[in-house]
């Protein structure tokens, strides 16, 4: 008898541990933006105003839309993994949403296709686009808070990634605003 109720419940525990894998390797939730070419030369006309603004002495802000701004970094991926790792980002996709971003980035991790989801907000530190994460999950597993901090801010300090999150002089801040990016001149 107790071997029996031993077993159902050996069973249950592998059942259960199944389960929750597969809930937690499901796609994320959120429709990717469609991107476009279109969408790419919007984003760079709106930042060669902004910098002929700078120029000419005046101040200005730019207001971005996500399609814009997905199509802009769609553009930008490299395929070759960084510093000779074996994770790519593949694919990214940015919802604006009241004063935070939702990102969904499609990894490949050996050939498995892994989503990271990520909300925060956007800034400026010393000429820098500075990314404060709120919440982040793999698939649809959460990455708690200060684990994820961690990771990105060692990340963010290697001098290849402070390289490219340095603006351009003539910006002087990046903001979310009621579902729009806001990008103002110096």
């Amino acid at each position: 008898m107790a071997k029996k109720v031993s077993r159902i419940i050996s069973l249950s525990i592998l059942a259960l541990a199944l389960i929750a894998v597969l809930v937690a390797l499901r796609a994320p939730s959120a429709p990717l933006v469609p991107v476009s070419e279109q969408d790419v030369k919007s984003f760079d006309e709106k930042i060669a105003a902004l910098a002929q603004a700078h120029q000419q002495g005046t101040l200005q802000t730019t207001h971005i839309t996500e399609a814009e701004l997905t199509s802009k970094l769609q553009q930008g991926l490299d395929e070759s993994p960084p510093n000779g790792g074996t994770v790519v980002l593949k694919a990214a996709s940015v919802h604006l949403q009241g004063d935070e971003f939702v990102g969904v980035f499609t990894l490949d991790a050996s050939g498995k296709a892994l989503y990271l989801t990520m909300a925060g907000t956007l800034g400026v530190v010393e000429g820098r686009l500075q990314i404060q994460p709120s919440a982040a999950k793999l698939e649809s597993l959460p990455i708690p808070a200060p684990a994820f901090q961690r990771i990105l801010a060692r990340q963010f300090d290697s001098p290849e990634t402070r390289e490219r999150l340095r603006l351009p002089e003539f910006i002087k801040d990046v903001r979310i605003e009621n579902g729009e990016l806001l990008v103002e001149s110096q």
